[in-house]
């Protein structure tokens, strides 16, 4: 057993207060000289071990409430031995399939990484395979079949939408919770910064979790990005609306993109920009509803 903030034992120093308390207020009979009791009302009277056993009662509910005080402060703990894990390892993979996974052959390298670490799955072992973007997709059930788990890496396609890390932890955390041994996670990413959520708090994983990254990119690798878009809320005539971007290369020459408008698959319309060595091009105008960099 221990304590938390154990300074705060120091307030069982307080006994001293009712105690003293006590002792002033203790009751001390003095003899006087009485002329007779005739004309005095019989009446029955405690006795003075009564009246003693009710003042030290009370003392003692006193001091224990000074003492359960301090020691409610201190945050007391015990120490536990925390049994081992028993059961059997779950293995899951998660392939990063956000809109940065587009750019060369992220997506398929990390695919191919996938493959081989599914072919490093023991007999006996299951495992799962997710597919990481905004939300967190499941693409097969615990199973112990390779072949089942290579075509389900197979079948992921690149998003449109930025990966989140935060909703990533969330569900490892309640897998955790689910499952009966330890969990081993392989993670196949960019490792974009953008994915991080505001809280660092919110990466938290479960006492059983081991994460494994793999990141399929260079620390030095350039990298062009939509930095911010502005549209309007309304839209009453699609002809006289303009959104506004802002387009930014990271580590990277000076370079001509091409600024597409997209909606549902369909590029409405674009504009040739000229962005500069390492740095931003301060707004791109362009009719339409929604914006995207193509290519990366």
């Amino acid at each position: 057993m221990g304590f938390l903030a154990p300074w705060f034992l120091a307030g069982t120093l307080a006994v001293g207060l009712p105690l003293w308390i006590h002792l002033l207020r203790q009751y001390r009979s003095t003899p006087h000289p009485f002329s007779s009791l005739m004309f005095f009302e019989q009446r029955t009277q405690s006795s003075i071990k009564h009246r003693r056993l009710r003042y030290l009662a009370l003392l003692a509910l006193r001091i224990a409430l000074l003492i359960l005080l301090a020691l409610a402060f201190a945050n007391p703990f015990v120490r536990r031995t925390v049994a081992g894990v028993t059961g059997r390892k779950t293995i899951l993979f998660a392939i990063d399939n956000s809109f940065s996974m587009r750019f060369g052959d992220h997506l398929a390298r990390a695919k191919q990484d996938a493959r081989d670490a599914i072919g490093q799955v023991r007999s006996g072992e299951k495992a799962q395979v997710l597919a990481i973007g905004s939300q967190v997709h499941y693409l097969t059930q615990l199973t112990d079949d390779p072949g089942v788990l290579r075509t389900a890496v197979d079948s992921i396609q690149p998003g449109d939408e930025r990966s989140s890390l935060g909703e990533f932890a969330r569900a490892l955390r309640t897998m955790a919770q689910d499952a009966k041994g330890p969990l081993e996670v392989h993670f196949f990413s960019d490792m974009q910064k953008s994915s991080m959520p505001p809280a660092f708090a919110d990466l938290q994983l479960g006492n059983n979790t081991n994460l494994i990254l793999d990141a399929i990119t260079e620390a030095k690798e350039p990298n062009w990005v939509v930095e911010s878009v502005t549209a309007p809320g309304r839209i009453y005539d699609t002809k006289k609306v303009r959104v506004q971007a802002v387009i930014a290369g990271i580590g990277t020459e000076a370079a001509h993109r091409t600024v597409s408008l997209v909606l549902d698959g369909r590029v409405l319309e674009s504009s040739q920009v000229t962005v500069p060595a390492n740095g931003r091009l301060g707004s791109v105008s362009i009719s339409g509803f929604a914006l995207w960099l193509s290519p990366r």
